[in-house]
């Protein structure tokens, strides 16, 4: 790892409020921000590639879900879908496993302290397993905690595990650590800094992600102190909340970096990155608008591209999204500015971001108008309500999802009939409902973050606690883009990324685009025009 010297490590605001803007001082915003300096050469654009957890979390139940999960065996299926799908030519490279694949008794090997995979998941080990993910061409990425356990419950890195973590980890041919957090928030300041530490001395270049961010400062983030993060080595770091499968999750992601685009944006480029979160294109959780949406806005947001679906199911309009050359090539653009939003929250939004060559990269989003007033508990739970055949809806494939990620289950059961947990629901006034799969499920406080379709589970919830939007919130929209406020004057031509050709004529002032589907993103490049004919306003 190479090391370089800092220079101008500001210090963040000392407001602890989100920073506004409007369109009269966004035009040179984070564009003339003099750039922060990575420690390390590593990650000179945003990572990309593959994630295990959106879909298959921490099931290690081979038995009786052999193919999907944590396993040698599903890794090895992903690998094989990664590079026979196309997509590490396209830079999707990584194939990165998450929790739940330690051996747990005894929790590291009496002889050598090191931390080993599970033998009967994992029977080849993971050196082995690396083997095969580069001699396919994919990199091979990895998980651990700066806590005693991982979140899953499995050995992790702390206390003062680091030096010996690394020096294993990059033996076995790691590439990239997701480094989570897990534990008592008071060590991370000196852990995450040991285990940069222990990667930098471990002879092999590592890929290092910190989610030491997304534990602190409640989200805050005029609060964090990304100089130190990137001293740290950290090439890249979850901010914020996990996302969860479905729009209102992904939603609030895009919110949070709308509002906090001024305090961002000079902390990332080459070598650390801010990091959204997994990309839900192709996991069969958004419709092809809002996926459009998240590919869009993490391109102009340069934020890694890692995947959190099954590859092995992913259909072809999906596939087309996220192997959109145009979209990546924004992502990937080796200036390495951070886009941001150009306007205030309302219901359409202009994201922009400087390109390497002058162009500028603009997002046209339609979030709609405004959203449905959540539904908190408590609920009618006399029997005469909630027993009536009226009181449930139904879902067949999907199921409403409560916000709060994990949170917002207030308890898990197994073994019960569908009237037995409808009975268990109607008698607890903070159920609003339940998804369902053969006598298991979880009940749920709300159903305020919306349908999430998942085969394996079908859905019952009261129909008193599933918010209705308000009227007219469900319109496609023209969205303009005024060139002065991105820099551009003159004639500007046009490139339509979804697309992927040019959109007729040059236009001067100002382009609209026109019907941008809810939820959706008219995706475009501009750039100043070689050619005055066919001027258009």
């Amino acid at each position: 790892i190479l090391l370089t010297f800092f220079s101008d490590l500001k210090q963040p605001p000392s407001s602890t409020m989100p920073q506004r803007h409007t369109k009269a001082t966004l035009a040179l915003l984070a564009f003339t921000a003099a750039p922060v300096l990575a420690r390390n050469s590593l990650a000179a654009t945003p990572p990309m590639g593959w994630m295990s957890w959106e879909l298959f979390r921490c099931n290690v139940d081979c038995e009786a879900d052999p193919d999907f999960c944590i396993s040698e065996q599903m890794y090895k299926s992903q690998t094989d879908a990664l590079a026979e799908g196309g997509y590490i030519e396209l830079g999707y490279t990584g194939i990165h496993m998450d929790d739940c694949w330690e051996e747990k008794n005894p929790p590291r090997d009496p002889k050598t302290g090191e931390l080993r995979p599970n033998a009967t998941r994992f029977p080849s080990g993971l050196k082995a397993l690396g083997d095969y993910m580069h001699a396919k061409g994919a990199t091979f990425g990895l998980y651990t905690a700066e806590s005693p356990t991982t979140c899953g419950g499995y050995p992790a890195s702390a206390p003062d595990h680091e030096a010996l973590d690394a020096k294993t980890f990059a033996g076995w041919g790691v590439d990239y650590l997701k480094v989570d957090g897990c534990g008592p928030v008071d060590y991370y300041k000196g852990g995450y800094k040991a285990m940069g530490a222990g990667l930098e001395a471990s002879g092999r270049d590592i890929v290092y992600s910190c989610s030491w961010p997304a534990y602190i400062n409640g989200g805050n983030e005029t609060l964090q102190p990304f100089g130190e993060f990137i001293m740290d080595g950290c090439n890249l770091w979850r901010n914020w909340d996990d996302i969860q499968c479905n729009w209102k999750s992904l939603e609030s992601i895009i919110d949070h970096w709308g509002e906090y685009g001024e305090a961002l944006a000079p902390y990332a480029g080459p070598g650390h990155w801010h990091d959204m979160d997994m990309l839900l294109v192709g996991a069969h959780c958004l419709t092809e608008d809002e996926e459009k949406t998240q590919m869009a806005i993490w391109s102009i947001s340069a934020a890694p591209l890692i995947m959190g679906n099954d590859l092995r199911n992913v259909s072809k309009t999906s596939q087309a999204i996220l192997q959109n050359k145009d979209a990546i090539a924004v992502n990937q653009d080796s200036l390495g500015q951070m886009g941001i939003r150009l306007s205030n929250n309302t219901a359409t939004q202009v994201w922009a971001r400087n390109l390497a060559n002058g162009d500028v990269a603009v997002a046209l989003y339609n979030k709609a108008t405004a959203d449905p007033t959540p539904i908190l508990p408590p609920f009618d739970n006399s029997t005469t309500t909630c027993g009536a055949t009226d009181t449930w809806t139904h879902t067949k494939g999907a199921y409403y999802e409560a916000c709060g990620g994990a949170s917002g289950d207030i308890g898990s059961f197994s073994d019960l009939t569908l009237e037995e947990a409808q009975a268990q629901c109607c008698a607890n006034t903070k159920c609003a409902g339940f998804s369902f799969d053969n006598g298991s499920g979880f009940f749920k406080q709300n159903a305020n973050c919306g349908l999430v379709n998942d085969g394996s589970y079908d859905g019952y919830t009261r129909a008193a606690a599933i918010p209705v939007p308000p009227p007219g919130s469900n319109q496609t929209a023209d969205i303009t883009v005024n060139f002065a406020d991105v820099n551009l004057y003159g004639d500007i031509d046009v490139y339509d990324i979804w697309a992927q050709q040019a959109v007729s004529g040059t236009f001067k002032d100002s382009y609209t685009a026109k019907d941008v589907p809810v939820h959706g993103t008219a995706f475009v490049r501009l750039s100043k025009s070689k050619s005055k004919k066919h001027m258009k306003k």
